[in-house]
């Protein structure tokens, strides 16, 4: 199923952009906008078969929430109540479903909040949260996402996974929301083998009981959960917001999103502009690039003289391979496990060759951790 995008500030914009077409929907963020806003994306649809998936966005209550406090559902004990209370949880679904109903989004995501413990209690409480609002929904033809919120690291116990998805799989809900939280930079690839691989197990046995995973907040390690059988995965224009940590609802030391980046599929990292130019010189770049529309337009900025700004381009560089990765990995003309074969050798000839990108922790060595994670997750 074609990607999703993961709105954020100021991103309305992309909904109509001609190349972004391939994007199958966009998950609608109340964070980033107001109640009437979010009403008028979606009275204005860029095409009929565009899906919309509304999330209630209550994971860390104590942080800015932007737009959030004006939204009618938003409790006013966000910070004081026993959340664990299912009555609590009752009173706010009730609430989400009103408002679902006055905006006739065509899914909603389950209310998750970011526990002190993520244990078998916690992720029970969210199946019988997602149920109540399936309840309270019925009636408006809005479909359910159950919002699946797991700490990475915890997955990194060969027992989890297994133990999350039977609870999981015993709902009626059928499509799952995973939100994997993560801790450091989001600006930085996963490289903890074990906590991956238990990721990709839980996909697959959750997409092998029939339930659909869509997973959040993704960036180029998409081609890894796609490799575990994920339906579809969502993703930012931001590249220091795409990963779902605690530190994207903080300000960031190094000038948030505002730096342009290029994904390069052949070693799989985002490339500075000098970095661009090195791979271009050694003939590197990947015919997935070259065809990418938004690269012909970056490549003409950097040419100019002086320079021209590329960093809108970036953005959309970025989400254009994101949709098409997900697209040749669906039609079986990218297979995750040989690309990033590929790419590693690549990275080692162009460490041979003194190729050497501009930020030193840009060395592929998250390559390499991904094909062991694919390589044994399933073993």
């Amino acid at each position: 199923m074609p990607a999703y995008h993961q709105m954020g500030h100021d991103s309305r914009n992309l909904l109509t952009e001609p190349h972004l077409h391939i994007f199958k929907g966009a998950i609608l963020s109340p964070v980033n906008s107001p109640e009437p806003e979010v009403a008028d994306i979606l009275d204005n649809p860029p095409r009929d078969d565009f899906e919309f998936i509304f999330d209630p966005q209550l994971y860390f209550p104590n942080t800015d929430r932007g737009f959030l406090p004006q939204w009618s559902y938003f409790p006013s004990d966000v910070d004081t109540a026993d959340q664990g209370s299912i009555e609590w949880w009752t009173s706010l679904v009730r609430e989400i479903a009103a408002c679902t109903s006055r905006l006739d989004p065509d899914a909603v995501c389950s209310p998750a909040i970011v526990p002190r413990a993520f244990n078998l209690e916690y992720y029970d409480l969210c199946r019988r949260v997602a149920q109540l609002l399936q309840d309270e929904v019925a009636a408006q033809e809005t479909e359910v996402l159950q919002t699946l919120l797991v700490r990475l690291a915890d997955l990194a116990a060969p027992a989890t996974a297994p133990e999350i998805a039977s609870l999981i799989t015993s709902s009626e809900i059928r499509r799952v929301y995973l939100v994997l939280l993560t801790d450091g930079s989001p600006r930085r690839e996963l490289t903890d083998v074990e906590s991956l691989k238990g990721a990709l197990r839980l996909i697959k046995f959750l997409q092998q009981s029939d339930i659909d995973v869509l997973v959040g907040f993704a960036s180029s390690d998409l081609v890894l959960w796609k490799a575990a059988g994920a339906k579809s995965a969502a993703t930012g224009k931001f590249f220091n917001l795409r990963r779902f940590t605690p530190s994207r609802w903080e300000p960031s030391p190094e000038g948030g999103g505002q730096v342009p980046y290029w994904l390069e599929e052949s070693v799989m990292a985002f490339l500075r502009d000098s970095d661009v130019a090195r791979l271009r010189l050694a003939d590197h770049l990947s015919p997935a690039s070259l065809r990418n529309p938004y690269s012909t337009d970056i490549l003409a900025a950097l040419d100019a003289a002086p320079p021209q700004p590329w960093l809108g381009l970036s953005w959309r560089q970025y989400m254009y391979w994101f949709a098409d990765c997900e697209a040749r990995i669906d039609t079986g003309q990218l297979d995750p496990a040989s690309h990033l074969s590929s790419a590693d050798s690549l990275w080692r000839d162009l460490d041979l060759n003194t190729i050497l990108m501009e930020e030193r922790a840009n060395d592929g060595s998250w390559v390499r951790a991904w094909r062991r994670v694919i390589a044994e997750a399933f073993r």
